[in-house]
């Protein structure tokens, strides 16, 4: 929803900073758990601020001008327009307004069209695959907390600091170097930090922490990368249906991730192998990925090829930003 009231060159930034307040809330944690030792309490103080999110989505949040459009409710989108203009304090004029179009038709979509059409359906594949092996280094570091040799509280508290960094960072290497191979550099140096966490001896637990954070910081780097470039790759008419469908992927990923930790019973090196090699592989699965970099969001599903760049239909992408 934020990347379609944003415009194409601060997408990327608006979906960062949003990101940031996840880390916030990973410190927040490490504090909450430390404070509060009965697992039953600390799960009902976890929980009470998701109260607060499910009225103020209903309420506060406004619905996306780009879908509603695609959707052919256009007066509606007019509305939410204006304001989006009387809360920045600025003036749309009516006669922009009336001549709003966007490409297309108002034709509905559901998931299974993502797998019909060629170039939607090679995308979820190879996307979908990124976010499993994100999802499995983030989570085999974040859930192996207690194998670095220091305080679990310290850890965490540590794993959710360097967040940040990697958010802003990710961020600024994205906007130079674009999504697609910034997304591939990041999981290969996740996986290849899991892999040297193995050649340091365990009696290093400094060391081998400062390790599994690089690791930590790559894993954040490749998730905040995949929630830039994800909705960026399909219209706006199946952007929600897509970006679920991968996030799909990475749940399965944290569904694995603590089974693959049982295997350390045969050898205590399988899971930080798996976790290694899973996301160096994603690097080759990232350059078969157009690149999205300054590209205008689609709104409709292309039945032909469609035009990776800047040029595709800037007219009504641009009434839509102003």
């Amino acid at each position: 929803m934020a990347i379609e009231w944003t415009d194409p060159s601060r997408s990327a930034l608006c979906t960062v900073l949003i990101l940031i307040v996840f880390s916030v809330g990973l410190m927040a944690l490490s504090g909450i758990a430390y404070l509060i030792h009965n697992w039953r309490i600390l799960k009902l103080v976890l929980f009470s601020p998701l109260v607060l999110v499910l009225g103020m989505f209903y309420w506060f949040l406004p619905e996306s001008p780009r879908w509603l459009m695609t959707q052919g409710r256009k007066e509606e989108a007019q509305k939410e327009l204006w304001r989006a203009a009387r809360v920045n304090g600025r003036t749309v004029p009516e006669d922009q307004l009336d001549k709003l179009e966007m490409e297309g038709t108002s034709e509905k979509r559901n998931m299974l069209d993502i797998f019909r059409i060629s170039y939607l359906r090679k995308r979820t594949f190879l996307m979908g695959y990124n976010w499993f092996a994100s999802s499995m280094l983030y989570y085999g570091l974040s859930l192996n907390i207690g194998s670095f040799g220091l305080n679990i509280y310290l850890t965490q508290f540590i794993f959710g600091i360097v967040e940040i960094p990697a958010n802003l960072g990710s961020w600024a290497l994205i906007q130079h170097f674009g999504r697609r191979i910034c997304q591939g550099c990041f999981l290969f140096f996740g996986g290849a930090a899991c892999l040297l966490v193995l050649a340091v001896p365990n009696d290093l637990p400094v060391v081998v922490t400062t390790m599994a954070v690089l690791g930590k910081f790559a894993a954040t780097a490749s998730f905040n990368t995949a929630y830039v470039y994800t909705p960026e790759l399909y219209p706006t008419i199946l952007r929600q249906n897509g970006v679920g469908l991968n996030s799909m992927c990475a749940r399965v990923a944290g569904i694995l991730v603590p089974l693959i930790r049982l295997l350390e019973v045969y050898h205590y090196t399988i899971p930080m192998v798996i976790y290694g090699i899973v996301p160096i592989a994603a690097l080759g699965f990232c350059l078969l990925l157009p690149e999205t970099l300054n590209v205008e969001l689609q709104d409709q599903i292309e039945l032909k090829k469609p035009v990776n760049g800047p040029a595709r239909n800037k007219e009504s992408d641009k009434q839509i930003d102003e």
